[in-house]
Protein backbone atom coordinates (compact mmCIF):
# COMPACT_ATOMS: atom_id res chain seq x y z
CA UNK A 1 0.00 0.00 0.00
CA UNK A 2 2.76 2.45 0.92
CA UNK A 3 6.32 2.65 2.26
CA UNK A 4 5.45 1.77 5.86
CA UNK A 5 6.27 -1.92 5.52
CA UNK A 6 2.77 -2.93 6.60
CA UNK A 7 1.36 -5.97 4.81
CA UNK A 8 -2.22 -7.17 4.70
CA UNK A 9 -3.74 -10.48 3.70
CA UNK A 10 -7.18 -10.39 2.13
CA UNK A 11 -9.51 -12.91 0.46
CA UNK A 12 -10.09 -12.30 -3.25
CA UNK A 13 -12.74 -13.37 -5.74
CA UNK A 14 -11.47 -14.79 -9.01
CA UNK A 15 -14.03 -15.15 -11.81
CA UNK A 16 -13.81 -16.69 -15.29
CA UNK A 17 -12.74 -13.25 -16.49
CA UNK A 18 -10.11 -12.79 -13.80
CA UNK A 19 -9.86 -10.95 -10.49
CA UNK A 20 -12.91 -9.01 -9.27
CA UNK A 21 -10.85 -5.89 -8.72
CA UNK A 22 -13.64 -3.71 -7.36
CA UNK A 23 -14.21 -6.14 -4.50
CA UNK A 24 -10.52 -6.22 -3.64
CA UNK A 25 -10.53 -2.41 -3.56
CA UNK A 26 -13.54 -2.57 -1.25
CA UNK A 27 -11.78 -4.93 1.17
CA UNK A 28 -8.63 -2.80 1.17
CA UNK A 29 -10.74 0.11 2.39
CA UNK A 30 -12.32 -2.13 5.04
CA UNK A 31 -9.16 -4.06 5.94
CA UNK A 32 -9.55 -3.38 9.66
CA UNK A 33 -12.65 -5.58 9.81
CA UNK A 34 -12.23 -9.02 11.37
CA UNK A 35 -11.12 -11.92 9.21
CA UNK A 36 -14.43 -13.72 9.79
CA UNK A 37 -16.32 -10.64 8.52
CA UNK A 38 -14.15 -10.51 5.40
CA UNK A 39 -14.61 -14.21 4.70
CA UNK A 40 -18.36 -13.98 5.15
CA UNK A 41 -18.54 -10.87 2.98
CA UNK A 42 -16.61 -12.63 0.20
CA UNK A 43 -18.94 -15.62 0.52
CA UNK A 44 -22.00 -13.36 0.13
CA UNK A 45 -20.61 -11.68 -3.00
CA UNK A 46 -19.72 -15.09 -4.45
CA UNK A 47 -23.34 -16.16 -4.00
CA UNK A 48 -24.51 -13.09 -5.92
CA UNK A 49 -22.04 -13.78 -8.73
CA UNK A 50 -23.02 -17.46 -8.91
CA UNK A 51 -26.73 -16.64 -9.03
CA UNK A 52 -26.24 -13.95 -11.68
CA UNK A 53 -24.07 -16.24 -13.79
CA UNK A 54 -26.67 -19.02 -13.73
CA UNK A 55 -29.80 -16.89 -14.18
CA UNK A 56 -28.81 -13.86 -16.27
CA UNK A 57 -31.07 -14.83 -19.19
CA UNK A 58 -34.19 -15.52 -17.11
CA UNK A 59 -35.36 -11.98 -16.34
CA UNK A 60 -36.61 -8.97 -18.29
CA UNK A 61 -34.28 -6.58 -16.46
CA UNK A 62 -31.43 -6.67 -13.92
CA UNK A 63 -33.67 -5.36 -11.15
CA UNK A 64 -35.81 -8.50 -11.29
CA UNK A 65 -32.71 -10.70 -11.26
CA UNK A 66 -31.28 -9.03 -8.17
CA UNK A 67 -34.64 -9.11 -6.43
CA UNK A 68 -34.98 -12.85 -7.04
CA UNK A 69 -31.45 -13.41 -5.80
CA UNK A 70 -32.48 -11.96 -2.44
CA UNK A 71 -35.58 -14.12 -2.45
CA UNK A 72 -33.57 -17.26 -3.23
CA UNK A 73 -31.47 -16.81 -0.10
CA UNK A 74 -34.65 -17.29 1.92
CA UNK A 75 -36.35 -19.93 -0.22
CA UNK A 76 -33.44 -21.89 -1.64
CA UNK A 77 -33.23 -22.94 -5.29
CA UNK A 78 -34.34 -26.58 -5.11
CA UNK A 79 -37.80 -27.32 -6.49
CA UNK A 80 -40.51 -29.38 -4.83
CA UNK A 81 -39.50 -32.41 -6.92
CA UNK A 82 -35.84 -32.00 -5.94
CA UNK A 83 -34.77 -30.50 -9.27
CA UNK A 84 -32.73 -27.34 -9.74
CA UNK A 85 -31.97 -26.36 -13.36
CA UNK A 86 -29.63 -23.64 -12.11
CA UNK A 87 -27.42 -26.27 -10.41
CA UNK A 88 -26.91 -23.93 -7.47
CA UNK A 89 -28.57 -26.41 -5.06
CA UNK A 90 -29.13 -23.81 -2.36
CA UNK A 91 -31.03 -24.85 0.74
CA UNK A 92 -33.35 -22.30 2.39
CA UNK A 93 -31.42 -20.14 4.86
CA UNK A 94 -32.66 -18.90 8.19
CA UNK A 95 -34.10 -15.39 8.17
CA UNK A 96 -31.20 -14.16 10.29
CA UNK A 97 -28.51 -15.65 8.05
CA UNK A 98 -30.15 -14.48 4.82
CA UNK A 99 -30.59 -10.95 6.19
CA UNK A 100 -26.93 -10.86 7.26
CA UNK A 101 -25.72 -11.95 3.83
CA UNK A 102 -27.92 -9.31 2.23
CA UNK A 103 -26.52 -6.65 4.55
CA UNK A 104 -22.95 -7.61 3.58
CA UNK A 105 -23.73 -7.26 -0.12
CA UNK A 106 -25.57 -4.01 0.54
CA UNK A 107 -22.47 -2.57 2.19
CA UNK A 108 -20.41 -3.50 -0.87
CA UNK A 109 -22.89 -2.19 -3.43
CA UNK A 110 -23.40 1.04 -1.47
CA UNK A 111 -19.65 1.59 -1.48
CA UNK A 112 -19.45 0.66 -5.16
CA UNK A 113 -22.16 3.12 -6.13
CA UNK A 114 -20.11 5.92 -4.58
CA UNK A 115 -17.06 4.95 -6.64
CA UNK A 116 -18.81 4.50 -9.97
CA UNK A 117 -19.84 7.15 -12.44
CA UNK A 118 -23.59 6.87 -12.41
CA UNK A 119 -24.10 7.61 -16.09
CA UNK A 120 -21.41 5.31 -17.45
CA UNK A 121 -21.81 2.62 -14.82
CA UNK A 122 -18.09 1.92 -15.04
CA UNK A 123 -15.93 0.71 -12.20
CA UNK A 124 -12.91 2.44 -13.68
CA UNK A 125 -13.51 4.98 -16.49
CA UNK A 126 -10.09 4.24 -17.99
CA UNK A 127 -10.58 0.48 -18.19
CA UNK A 128 -13.51 -1.34 -19.75
CA UNK A 129 -15.02 -3.51 -17.03
CA UNK A 130 -15.47 -7.23 -17.60
CA UNK A 131 -18.92 -8.80 -17.38
CA UNK A 132 -18.64 -9.57 -13.67
CA UNK A 133 -17.64 -6.00 -12.87
CA UNK A 134 -20.58 -4.84 -14.98
CA UNK A 135 -22.95 -7.03 -12.99
CA UNK A 136 -21.64 -5.62 -9.71
CA UNK A 137 -21.91 -2.11 -11.13
CA UNK A 138 -25.52 -2.74 -12.11
CA UNK A 139 -26.24 -4.16 -8.66
CA UNK A 140 -24.82 -0.99 -7.10
CA UNK A 141 -26.88 1.18 -9.48
CA UNK A 142 -30.19 -0.53 -8.70
CA UNK A 143 -29.48 -0.67 -4.99
CA UNK A 144 -28.78 3.06 -4.93
CA UNK A 145 -31.72 4.04 -7.15
CA UNK A 146 -34.42 1.77 -5.77
CA UNK A 147 -33.18 0.64 -2.36
CA UNK A 148 -35.28 -2.44 -2.97
CA UNK A 149 -33.63 -5.53 -4.36
CA UNK A 150 -31.44 -6.03 -1.29
CA UNK A 151 -33.85 -4.52 1.20
CA UNK A 152 -34.29 -6.47 4.41
CA UNK A 153 -37.76 -4.94 4.80
CA UNK A 154 -38.71 -6.14 1.33
CA UNK A 155 -37.31 -9.59 1.94
CA UNK A 156 -39.23 -10.00 5.18
CA UNK A 157 -42.58 -9.60 3.35
CA UNK A 158 -42.06 -10.65 -0.28
CA UNK A 159 -44.78 -10.96 -2.84
CA UNK A 160 -46.02 -14.59 -2.69
CA UNK A 161 -45.79 -14.81 -6.47
CA UNK A 162 -42.03 -14.47 -6.21
CA UNK A 163 -41.67 -17.64 -4.16
CA UNK A 164 -40.92 -20.96 -5.73
CA UNK A 165 -42.03 -24.22 -4.19
CA UNK A 166 -39.24 -25.74 -2.15
CA UNK A 167 -38.57 -29.06 -0.52
CA UNK A 168 -39.89 -29.13 3.07
CA UNK A 169 -37.31 -28.60 5.76
CA UNK A 170 -36.53 -31.42 8.11
CA UNK A 171 -38.20 -30.87 11.47
CA UNK A 172 -36.25 -31.78 14.58
CA UNK A 173 -37.94 -34.32 16.81
CA UNK A 174 -36.24 -33.05 19.94
CA UNK A 175 -38.47 -32.05 22.84
CA UNK A 176 -38.08 -28.35 23.46
CA UNK A 177 -35.00 -26.96 25.17
CA UNK A 178 -34.34 -29.88 27.46
CA UNK A 179 -30.73 -31.03 27.37
CA UNK A 180 -29.93 -28.88 24.38
CA UNK A 181 -27.85 -26.02 25.67
CA UNK A 182 -26.25 -26.41 29.09
CA UNK A 183 -23.74 -29.13 29.87
CA UNK A 184 -25.48 -32.18 31.42
CA UNK A 185 -26.33 -31.47 35.04
CA UNK A 186 -24.04 -33.05 37.61
CA UNK A 187 -21.40 -34.20 35.07
CA UNK A 188 -18.92 -31.31 35.02
CA UNK A 189 -16.71 -32.76 37.78
CA UNK A 190 -16.58 -36.06 35.93
CA UNK A 191 -15.52 -34.25 32.75
CA UNK A 192 -12.81 -32.17 34.42
CA UNK A 193 -11.26 -34.84 36.64
CA UNK A 194 -11.89 -38.01 34.62
CA UNK A 195 -12.38 -36.84 31.05
CA UNK A 196 -9.23 -34.82 30.40
CA UNK A 197 -6.79 -37.53 31.47
CA UNK A 198 -3.41 -38.00 29.83
CA UNK A 199 -2.67 -41.21 27.99
CA UNK A 200 -0.68 -43.60 30.17
CA UNK A 201 -1.26 -41.60 33.39
CA UNK A 202 -4.96 -42.27 33.94
CA UNK A 203 -4.38 -43.88 37.35
CA UNK A 204 -1.76 -41.46 38.66
CA UNK A 205 -2.52 -39.78 42.01
CA UNK A 206 -0.56 -36.68 40.97
CA UNK A 207 -2.82 -34.07 39.41
CA UNK A 208 -0.31 -32.61 36.97
CA UNK A 209 0.61 -36.09 35.76
CA UNK A 210 -2.94 -37.40 35.36
CA UNK A 211 -4.71 -34.39 33.82
CA UNK A 212 -4.20 -32.38 30.64
CA UNK A 213 -4.35 -29.11 32.54
CA UNK A 214 -4.55 -26.69 29.62
CA UNK A 215 -7.84 -28.21 28.48
CA UNK A 216 -9.15 -28.39 32.05
CA UNK A 217 -8.35 -24.69 32.53
CA UNK A 218 -10.00 -23.67 29.24
CA UNK A 219 -13.13 -25.62 30.17
CA UNK A 220 -13.24 -23.94 33.59
CA UNK A 221 -12.95 -20.49 32.00
CA UNK A 222 -16.11 -21.24 30.03
CA UNK A 223 -18.09 -23.22 32.61
CA UNK A 224 -17.30 -21.16 35.69
CA UNK A 225 -16.20 -17.89 34.06
CA UNK A 226 -18.64 -17.60 31.18
CA UNK A 227 -16.03 -16.99 28.47
CA UNK A 228 -16.57 -17.92 24.85
CA UNK A 229 -14.16 -20.57 23.61
CA UNK A 230 -12.43 -18.14 21.23
CA UNK A 231 -11.78 -15.65 24.04
CA UNK A 232 -9.71 -18.24 25.92
CA UNK A 233 -7.25 -18.37 23.03
CA UNK A 234 -6.47 -14.65 23.21
CA UNK A 235 -5.12 -15.01 26.77
CA UNK A 236 -1.44 -14.28 27.40
CA UNK A 237 0.49 -15.77 30.31
CA UNK A 238 0.64 -12.36 32.01
CA UNK A 239 -3.15 -12.03 31.87
CA UNK A 240 -3.61 -14.48 34.77
CA UNK A 241 -2.52 -13.54 38.29
CA UNK A 242 -3.47 -14.53 41.85
CA UNK A 243 -6.07 -12.23 43.44
CA UNK A 244 -6.35 -11.10 47.03
CA UNK A 245 -9.41 -13.29 47.67
CA UNK A 246 -7.53 -16.45 46.67
CA UNK A 247 -9.04 -16.68 43.20
CA UNK A 248 -7.27 -16.15 39.89
CA UNK A 249 -7.64 -12.67 38.42
CA UNK A 250 -8.11 -13.27 34.68
CA UNK A 251 -8.24 -10.39 32.20
CA UNK A 252 -9.02 -10.97 28.54
CA UNK A 253 -7.65 -8.09 26.48
CA UNK A 254 -8.96 -7.00 23.11
CA UNK A 255 -6.61 -8.78 20.66
CA UNK A 256 -6.01 -5.53 18.78
CA UNK A 257 -6.63 -2.51 21.03
CA UNK A 258 -5.92 -4.04 24.45
CA UNK A 259 -3.13 -2.48 26.57
CA UNK A 260 -1.45 -4.29 29.45
CA UNK A 261 -0.26 -0.95 30.88
CA UNK A 262 -2.25 2.30 30.71
CA UNK A 263 0.23 4.06 28.42
CA UNK A 264 1.88 0.97 26.99
CA UNK A 265 1.75 -0.44 23.46
CA UNK A 266 -1.38 -2.12 22.15
CA UNK A 267 -1.62 -5.87 21.83
CA UNK A 268 -1.32 -5.52 18.05
CA UNK A 269 1.89 -3.51 18.42
CA UNK A 270 3.41 -6.02 20.81
CA UNK A 271 2.50 -8.99 18.63
CA UNK A 272 4.03 -7.39 15.53
CA UNK A 273 7.15 -5.94 17.14
CA UNK A 274 8.08 -8.80 19.50
CA UNK A 275 6.74 -11.87 17.73
CA UNK A 276 6.01 -10.96 14.11
CA UNK A 277 2.41 -12.08 14.55
CA UNK A 278 -1.05 -10.65 13.84
CA UNK A 279 -3.96 -10.61 16.29
CA UNK A 280 -5.44 -14.08 16.17
CA UNK A 281 -8.84 -12.98 14.87
CA UNK A 282 -7.18 -11.78 11.64
CA UNK A 283 -5.97 -15.23 10.61
CA UNK A 284 -8.23 -17.24 8.30
CA UNK A 285 -10.54 -19.78 9.91
CA UNK A 286 -8.46 -22.62 8.49
CA UNK A 287 -5.29 -21.34 10.20
CA UNK A 288 -4.28 -22.96 13.49
CA UNK A 289 -3.85 -19.52 15.06
CA UNK A 290 -7.38 -18.35 14.25
CA UNK A 291 -9.55 -17.31 17.20
CA UNK A 292 -12.59 -15.13 16.63
CA UNK A 293 -13.65 -12.05 18.58
CA UNK A 294 -17.30 -11.15 19.25
CA UNK A 295 -16.74 -7.60 20.58
CA UNK A 296 -17.96 -8.28 24.15
CA UNK A 297 -18.76 -5.55 26.65
CA UNK A 298 -15.47 -4.51 28.23
CA UNK A 299 -14.96 -4.00 31.96
CA UNK A 300 -12.21 -1.47 31.27
CA UNK A 301 -12.85 0.64 28.18
CA UNK A 302 -9.58 2.59 28.34
CA UNK A 303 -7.33 -0.48 28.37
CA UNK A 304 -9.88 -2.65 26.55
CA UNK A 305 -10.17 -5.77 28.65
CA UNK A 306 -12.91 -7.84 30.23
CA UNK A 307 -12.58 -9.62 33.53
CA UNK A 308 -13.59 -13.17 34.34
CA UNK A 309 -16.22 -13.21 37.11
CA UNK A 310 -16.00 -16.60 38.78
CA UNK A 311 -19.22 -18.35 39.83
CA UNK A 312 -19.03 -19.94 42.26
CA UNK A 313 -16.00 -18.19 43.73
CA UNK A 314 -14.49 -21.51 44.81
CA UNK A 315 -14.00 -22.33 41.11
CA UNK A 316 -11.67 -19.34 40.83
CA UNK A 317 -9.64 -20.67 43.74
CA UNK A 318 -9.35 -24.10 42.12
CA UNK A 319 -8.38 -22.47 38.82
CA UNK A 320 -5.63 -20.54 40.61
CA UNK A 321 -4.16 -23.75 42.04
CA UNK A 322 -4.32 -25.60 38.71
CA UNK A 323 -2.86 -22.60 36.85
CA UNK A 324 0.26 -22.73 39.03
CA UNK A 325 0.63 -26.44 38.37
CA UNK A 326 0.15 -25.88 34.64
CA UNK A 327 2.87 -23.20 34.46
CA UNK A 328 5.26 -25.29 36.53
CA UNK A 329 4.84 -28.68 34.90
CA UNK A 330 2.96 -28.55 31.61
CA UNK A 331 3.35 -25.27 29.73
CA UNK A 332 6.02 -26.21 27.23
CA UNK A 333 8.78 -23.70 26.45
CA UNK A 334 7.99 -21.54 23.46
CA UNK A 335 11.48 -19.98 23.16
CA UNK A 336 9.78 -16.58 23.47
CA UNK A 337 8.15 -17.03 20.07
CA UNK A 338 4.67 -16.10 21.28
CA UNK A 339 2.95 -14.86 24.46
CA UNK A 340 -0.14 -17.08 24.49
CA UNK A 341 -1.11 -18.90 27.66
CA UNK A 342 -2.01 -22.33 26.31
CA UNK A 343 0.53 -24.34 24.32
CA UNK A 344 0.93 -27.69 22.62
CA UNK A 345 3.66 -30.16 23.51
CA UNK A 346 5.90 -28.48 20.94
CA UNK A 347 5.42 -25.07 22.57
CA UNK A 348 3.23 -23.72 19.76
CA UNK A 349 0.00 -21.87 20.61
CA UNK A 350 -2.86 -24.27 21.35
CA UNK A 351 -5.58 -24.24 18.66
CA UNK A 352 -9.37 -24.21 18.89
CA UNK A 353 -9.46 -27.31 16.68
CA UNK A 354 -7.06 -29.07 19.05
CA UNK A 355 -9.21 -28.21 22.05
CA UNK A 356 -12.41 -29.40 20.39
CA UNK A 357 -10.78 -32.72 19.54
CA UNK A 358 -9.66 -33.12 23.16
CA UNK A 359 -13.12 -32.14 24.42
CA UNK A 360 -14.76 -34.76 22.20
CA UNK A 361 -12.46 -37.47 23.55
CA UNK A 362 -13.06 -36.33 27.14
CA UNK A 363 -16.85 -36.28 26.72
CA UNK A 364 -16.92 -39.75 25.18
CA UNK A 365 -14.50 -41.03 27.82
CA UNK A 366 -17.08 -40.34 30.52
CA UNK A 367 -19.84 -42.02 28.52
CA UNK A 368 -21.62 -39.01 27.00
CA UNK A 369 -22.52 -38.29 23.39
CA UNK A 370 -20.60 -35.39 21.86
CA UNK A 371 -23.11 -33.17 20.09
CA UNK A 372 -24.73 -29.75 20.26
CA UNK A 373 -28.11 -31.34 20.96
CA UNK A 374 -26.66 -33.21 23.94
CA UNK A 375 -25.19 -29.99 25.34
CA UNK A 376 -21.65 -31.35 25.34
CA UNK A 377 -19.90 -29.06 22.85
CA UNK A 378 -17.77 -26.15 24.03
CA UNK A 379 -20.43 -23.42 23.92
CA UNK A 380 -22.69 -25.40 26.26
CA UNK A 381 -20.39 -24.43 29.14
CA UNK A 382 -21.13 -20.74 28.65
CA UNK A 383 -24.82 -21.63 28.71
CA UNK A 384 -24.24 -23.53 31.98
CA UNK A 385 -22.63 -20.43 33.47
CA UNK A 386 -25.54 -18.20 32.51
CA UNK A 387 -28.08 -20.74 33.71
CA UNK A 388 -26.29 -21.17 37.05
CA UNK A 389 -26.50 -17.41 37.66
CA UNK A 390 -30.19 -17.41 36.72
CA UNK A 391 -30.88 -20.37 39.05
CA UNK A 392 -29.14 -18.47 41.85
CA UNK A 393 -31.63 -15.60 41.29
CA UNK A 394 -28.97 -13.18 40.05
CA UNK A 395 -30.45 -10.00 38.63
CA UNK A 396 -30.55 -9.62 34.83
CA UNK A 397 -27.99 -6.81 35.08
CA UNK A 398 -25.55 -9.01 37.02
CA UNK A 399 -25.94 -11.75 34.41
CA UNK A 400 -25.49 -9.21 31.61
CA UNK A 401 -22.21 -7.96 33.08
CA UNK A 402 -20.95 -11.44 33.96
CA UNK A 403 -21.53 -12.65 30.38
CA UNK A 404 -20.16 -9.35 29.01
CA UNK A 405 -23.21 -8.64 26.91
CA UNK A 406 -23.87 -5.15 25.61
CA UNK A 407 -27.65 -5.54 25.76
CA UNK A 408 -29.93 -7.16 28.28
CA UNK A 409 -31.68 -9.12 25.53
CA UNK A 410 -28.49 -10.92 24.48
CA UNK A 411 -28.39 -13.08 27.59
CA UNK A 412 -31.90 -14.48 27.26
CA UNK A 413 -30.71 -17.42 25.18
CA UNK A 414 -28.36 -18.37 28.04
CA UNK A 415 -31.06 -18.34 30.69
CA UNK A 416 -34.01 -20.01 28.96
CA UNK A 417 -35.84 -22.60 31.01
CA UNK A 418 -35.69 -26.26 30.03
CA UNK A 419 -38.85 -28.37 29.78
CA UNK A 420 -38.08 -29.87 33.19
CA UNK A 421 -37.67 -26.46 34.78
CA UNK A 422 -40.85 -25.19 33.14
CA UNK A 423 -42.84 -28.10 34.59
CA UNK A 424 -41.38 -27.53 38.05
CA UNK A 425 -42.15 -23.80 37.92
CA UNK A 426 -45.72 -24.34 36.74
CA UNK A 427 -46.32 -27.04 39.36
CA UNK A 428 -45.10 -24.71 42.10
CA UNK A 429 -47.51 -22.03 40.86
CA UNK A 430 -50.51 -24.34 40.54
CA UNK A 431 -53.36 -23.83 43.06
CA UNK A 432 -53.83 -26.46 45.75
CA UNK A 433 -57.29 -27.38 44.50
CA UNK A 434 -57.40 -27.92 40.78
CA UNK A 435 -60.02 -29.44 38.52
CA UNK A 436 -61.99 -32.37 39.88
CA UNK A 437 -61.45 -35.54 37.88
CA UNK A 438 -64.41 -37.05 35.97
CA UNK A 439 -64.47 -40.09 38.26
CA UNK A 440 -64.84 -37.90 41.36
CA UNK A 441 -67.69 -36.05 39.75
CA UNK A 442 -69.57 -39.28 39.26
CA UNK A 443 -69.40 -39.06 35.50
CA UNK A 444 -69.13 -42.21 33.44
CA UNK A 445 -68.23 -42.80 29.84
CA UNK A 446 -71.90 -43.22 28.99
CA UNK A 447 -72.64 -39.79 30.46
Amino acid sequence: MDNTGTKISLPVIVTHDGLLKSYLDYLIVHRNKSRSWKDRSAFAVRLLIDYTNQNKDCFANPHQLFREFSNSLYTGTIGEDGSDPSWLRWRPRSDKDAAFLISLITNYTDWLSEQSEEKKLQINPKVRPNRYEEWMGLAAFYQKKRRAFLSHLWASKPDPSHFRKVMPRKVSRSSGNEGKKSFPEGRIDDLLWNGFTRYGFETSDTVHERLDLKNVLITMLMHYGGLRLSECFHLWVEDVAPWEDGTALVKVFHPDKGRTRPNGPSRREELIQKYGMQPRFEYSKSHTLHAGWKAPKEDNESRHFLRVWWFPQSAGETFNDLWRLYLTYQRHPDDDKHPFAFTTQSGAPHSIKGYNQSLKRAVERIGLLFSKEAGTTAHAHRHSYGQALADAKASPFIIKNALHHKSIESQQVYTELTDKQMRAHLNSLSPEHGLISPSKQGLTHED
